[in-house]
């Protein structure tokens, strides 16, 4: 800790968080105590460092950072400012290493309910910037039948959709806001019609990418105004998002007919919604 709070060297800083990175990995009690010095806060500073200082403190970061019992590094990431630091390296770096590192600590903070909130407002608009929209081959205008596009499923795009994927189960408000961002949906149904008839079906990235979308799916009816909702049904066809395109195997998915005959069911219909999904974990 020391050599972190005085040095100026970039190597003896690299190797000092690549230290506190190997003491992190699968020690829970070394998680808390490298917290209770004050590791927490050297670390996220050190992401504004040169690229191999930033390397190795982003791999520190993901690994005090995972598990459900570490929330409180989470807190402490939060706290020290580290999402809008994280979403500025993001955006900078086009180096592969650190967007996988970048991501898998967004992961891992996208679990805890306290941080999602600062993640939803500062960091998602980035990540399906960044990430999402060019690795999923969606070109914005194009026609969704034309699937010539190939998907990028790299673990930075694994990464960023477990993210998402916990994000998008952070209630009413989570929902609206992620539904409101430019490209997320579009890009995620491009992704799994692209898939249709591929192997990649199985691919953690295409099950993420299907959870995301039933969760903003939860409670639409309700959560819709009618006149966003039906206003944009015929723009939404026209890029072949629309027209059962979708259509759902699920007996429960089906809405329930109305029987012409019986004043019981007259006007009722099933309007109980799935419950959202999350599986709350990290990398």
């Amino acid at each position: 800790m020391q050599i972190l709070t005085t040095s100026t060297n970039g190597k003896l800083l690299s190797t000092a968080a690549g230290c506190l990175q190997h003491m992190a990995y699968n020690h829970d009690h070394m998680k808390g105590r490298i917290r209770d010095v004050g590791g927490i806060p050297i670390l996220v500073r050190l992401l504004q460092a040169e690229e191999e200082v930033s390397l190795s403190a982003l791999g520190a970061l993901r690994n005090l950072s995972f598990g459900q019992q570490n929330n409180i590094n989470k807190i402490a990431i939060k706290d020290a400012h580290g999402v809008p630091l994280l979403v500025q390296l993001l955006k900078t770096s086009e180096n592969f290493e650190i967007q996988e590192l970048i991501t898998g600590v967004f992961w891992n903070l996208s679990s805890s309910e306290q941080v999602k909130p600062q993640l939803l407002r500062q960091a998602l608009e980035s990540i399906v910037k960044s990430i999402i929209i060019p690795q999923s081959g969606w070109k914005g205008s194009q026609i969704m039948h034309d699937l010539t596009s190939e998907i990028q499923c790299t673990t930075v795009f694994r990464n960023a959709t477990g993210c998402l994927r916990n994000l998008s189960s952070a209630g009413l408000e989570g929902r609206q806001i992620m539904r409101s961002c430019y490209g997320l949906v579009d890009s995620l149904l491009f992704v799994l019609r692209c898939v249709q008839g591929k192997n990649d079906v199985d691919n953690k990235a295409v099950e993420n990418s299907a959870c995301i979308l039933r969760n903003l799916s939860y409670r639409l009816e309700s959560e819709v105004s009618p006149e966003h909702k039906y206003g944009q049904v015929e723009d939404w066809r026209s890029r072949g998002l629309g027209g059962g395109q979708f259509k759902r195997k699920d007996p429960g998915d089906e809405p329930v007919k109305k029987k012409k005959n019986s004043k019981k069911h007259k006007g009722k219909e099933n309007a109980t919604p799935l419950p959202e999904h999350t599986n709350g974990v990290g990398l």
